[in-house]
């Protein structure tokens, strides 16, 4: 059941005022230069710690391997541009004055959060089935992980295509009529199927409860 999502705006005066949406997803439409950016900045500035922005200013571009990193390495990375969080003083990404303009590069952050998630998810499981094996229980189902929950939305979108991970290397595959297959390397997936990626690890890498804002998430999408 979704509950009500409570949310700030700017009044005339530019003071904070709360408001609530009957949905969790809020959608702001407005045309170029009438300030959607700098509201979503303004947005995340009223609570850092509970908001997460994604600029339209984004780089696509990732390396052959996902850098691999420990959960806390990569969750402090992404949510606030270091390894250690002490160390941002409250500024995720010091835009300073290019708050709104400054290209974002953190894709490698997103896939090394999503990999170090489920490394410890199949961790846990692996961990569970070591006590139940000491005291004779069942086994549970395997659980879906945070990739499988990836793969099923990114199938959603990308009807033709799947898309792997193995061995820290991203791999999309694409379903032709005839049946045959044809994969290829992460490095060789187009923008709007990177950007496909991008958003869907952003959503699911964010913990529970936090605002994502994404400013023109359309972008290179059909």
């Amino acid at each position: 059941m979704v509950q009500d999502y409570k949310y700030k705006l700017p009044n005339a005066s530019g003071q904070p005022q709360e408001k609530i949406a009957h949905s969790n997803s809020l959608i702001i439409i407005g045309a170029n230069g009438s300030g959607k950016s700098k509201l979503g900045a303004w947005m995340e500035q009223q609570s850092m710690d509970n908001t997460h922005r994604v600029g339209s200013q984004r780089s696509l571009s990732f390396g052959e391997f996902i850098p691999l990193k420990s959960y806390e390495q990569a969750e402090n990375l992404l949510l606030y541009g270091q390894e250690k969080k002490e160390q941002t003083k409250g500024n995720r990404w010091n835009w300073g004055n290019n708050y709104t303009t400054q290209l974002l590069q953190d894709y490698e952050n997103v896939l090394a959060a999503l990999i170090a998630m489920e490394n410890n998810e199949n961790a846990a499981f692996r961990k569970d089935c070591k006590e139940r094996d000491k005291t004779g229980q069942q086994y549970k189902k395997a659980p879906d992980t945070i990739v499988d929950t990836l793969k099923r939305i990114w199938k959603n979108v990308f009807s033709r295509r799947d898309i792997d991970f193995d061995d820290a290397k991203v791999t999309a595959t694409l379903n032709k009529p005839d049946g045959t297959k044809t994969s290829y390397n992460g490095l060789e997936m187009s923008d709007g199927e990177r950007v496909g990626l991008y958003l869907i690890a952003q959503c699911l890498c964010i913990p529970e409860n936090k605002t994502i804002i994404i400013d023109e998430p359309e972008i290179h999408l059909h």
